[in-house]
């Protein structure tokens, strides 16, 4: 039996294997695209897929970089110098060790901690530690915030002067002079003001005049009872008569003293026409200029007292029970950066609707030259 072959010279591309001078096997192409050996074809293959292998290795390594890149960020991040930095690459840790910032365990037990709970001591992951005896760490201040918030209470108020109120004048009339101004030290009796006292000065001499009159009325009533008295005597006069003299001369004496009376209110306009002050202190306001016409009792000036300070102080309605009086209270004030004590004198137990707050009067222990009515200050109860 005869085996059939292609023949040589078939139209279909054929590979005639071949060899070279060396033994490789040669593929020879007979459409004429060119010929190469099979093991350079085979190592060509071969290479292809390696690099397609390679780059696909590549991509799937790069994209799970990434992946733990960013997974990464929010867990391994650290503070240093303020600023948030990236985690380096390091050696990966063995089991065996333990990481440079981890705290010293609380107790012998600790030493055998699992990694959950080594995690826990650093603070990266949020697993409690499950540990026996040894309760979790404080996680902020709030147990101090809250013993600070029974312990010390701030609050505040305002310095004022112990005695200060408005100086007015006695009579109307019209301000002729001012003798002080807005910050100037008084002394008790010292003049402050001058309204125009002419027209006083007019009822005063009217005043007196009357009184003189009312003196020879009363004399003349006096000498003409005594003459009554003396025909009386003689039998030369009547009871009546004696009776009608007698009250005539008690009438001149009642004029006599309305008189006086009058004259001391005429002198004693004239003197409130000058405005004095009633205690020593310091003018904090001025309400009325030379010119203005004032009535009777109409503010002038202000003054609050020198050397009499005390302190308003506005406290929470929470604090009424933690107050009391002679209480010692640390205060200060922020404006000259002081520091000193009051002692609490009056508490006024009536809470304001819209603050919430009681009103606490205390006097300063230490007095200061500084410290000036007006200041704002605060306290620590």
């Amino acid at each position: 039996m005869k085996s059939t072959r292609p023949s040589e010279n078939s139209s279909e591309t054929m590979m005639k294997k071949q060899r070279n001078t060396t033994g490789t096997p040669v593929v020879r192409d007979t459409t004429g695209e060119g010929t190469m050996t099979r093991a350079k074809k085979y190592g060509f293959m071969q290479h292809t897929q390696t690099n397609a292998r390679k780059g696909a290795m590549t991509s799937l390594v790069a994209l799970a970089a990434t992946a733990a890149f960013l997974l990464a960020i929010p867990l391994g991040c650290t503070k240093n110098d303020d600023k948030a930095t990236l985690p380096q690459e390091a050696p990966p840790v063995k089991a065996a060790e333990k990481p440079a910032d981890a705290p010293a365990p609380a107790a012998a037990g600790a030493a055998a901690a699992t990694p959950g709970e080594q995690l826990a001591s650093n603070g990266n992951v949020g697993i409690a530690s499950n540990s026996p005896g040894t309760p979790p760490a404080a996680s902020g201040g709030a147990g101090d915030l809250a013993r600070g918030r029974d312990t010390v209470s701030r609050v505040s108020g305002q310095i004022n002067a112990a005695k200060q109120g408005e100086v007015s004048f006695r009579v109307a009339g019209h301000v002729s002079r001012n003798f002080v101004n807005v910050g100037d030290r008084v002394k008790k009796g010292q003049v402050l003001a001058q309204l125009d006292d002419t027209d006083n000065a007019l009822r005063a001499r009217l005043a007196n005049v009357q009184v003189d009159q009312a003196k020879i009325q009363f004399e003349q009533a006096k000498r003409d009872l005594e003459r009554e008295q003396q025909l009386r005597k003689e039998g030369a006069t009547t009871q009546t008569s004696f009776e009608r003299q007698s009250n005539t001369l008690a009438s001149t004496q009642l004029a006599l003293a309305q008189a006086q009376i009058a004259a001391e209110q005429a002198r004693k306009a004239v003197t409130d026409t000058r405005l004095v002050a009633a205690y020593d202190g310091i003018v904090s306001k001025r309400m009325k200029v030379e010119g203005e016409f004032v009535g009777v009792g109409a503010p002038v000036y202000q003054v609050s007292a020198s050397g009499e300070l005390e302190v308003n102080l506005r406290v929470p309605e929470g604090l009424l029970r933690k107050v009391t009086p002679g209480q010692k209270v640390r205060i200060s004030i922020p404006s000259i950066d002081r520091e000193t004590e009051m002692e609490v004198q009056r508490i006024v137990p009536v809470i304001q609707e819209n603050s919430r707050t009681f009103e606490v009067i205390g006097r300063i222990v230490r007095g200061d030259a500084a410290i000036v009515p007006g200041q704002f200050v605060e306290a620590q109860f």
